[in-house]
């Protein structure tokens, strides 16, 4: 097992470009993947899962630390495809929709949203605020709230006919 600074030195700067091309292979953008490898070995030195790594060779390593960056680019494409439904869900209103011609339109839209949102009950105002304004994934929302995945997406659904009635009765 590592152990110490310099064990964790010598992984971030024998491994860290090698990373980086795992991760541009699989995200298809450097910044993403750059971001997801420097957070990566913060969470190696945070969490000191470093010393934990397996150095009896080479291979063992770099199997480690590939699965590792693997299963994170995969992560962070679900929870942006996630975002996307999300968003296509939320957007897809019934009927007609017509973009408001002025900022003041805008505004009293947005204020109506807003009351839409506060209109609804806790737990789904929670739920959905998690979901949309903080991005957050289901399985995120449910460890927060110390409630099921299954309830969470429940509760969003809920959320979500009751923001699209309340929009569609205003108009």
């Amino acid at each position: 097992m590592i152990d110490g600074y310099n064990d964790f030195d010598h992984l971030y700067t024998t491994y860290r470009r090698w990373l980086m091309v795992i991760a541009v292979g699989i995200l298809q953008n450097e910044q993403e993947a750059e971001e997801l490898v420097q957070e990566f070995f913060i969470d190696l030195w945070q969490h000191q899962t470093y010393k934990n790594i397996p150095v009896g060779s080479k291979e063992a390593t770099q199997n480690y630390l590939f699965v590792s960056i693997k299963n994170r680019c995969l992560n962070r494409i679900a929870r942006e495809d996630t975002r996307l439904k999300r968003l296509n869900r939320f957007l897809i209103m019934p009927g007609p929709v017509t973009l408001p011609d002025n900022k003041l339109e805008n505004t009293e839209l947005k204020n109506q949203l807003d009351d839409a949102i506060g209109q609804l009950p806790p737990r789904q105002n929670q739920v959905f605020q998690s979901a949309y304004l903080m991005d957050k994934s289901r399985k995120e929302i449910a460890d927060e709230m110390k409630i099921s995945e299954k309830t969470v997406k429940k509760q969003m659904q809920l959320a979500l006919k009751a923001l699209r009635n309340y929009l569609k009765n205003i108009h």
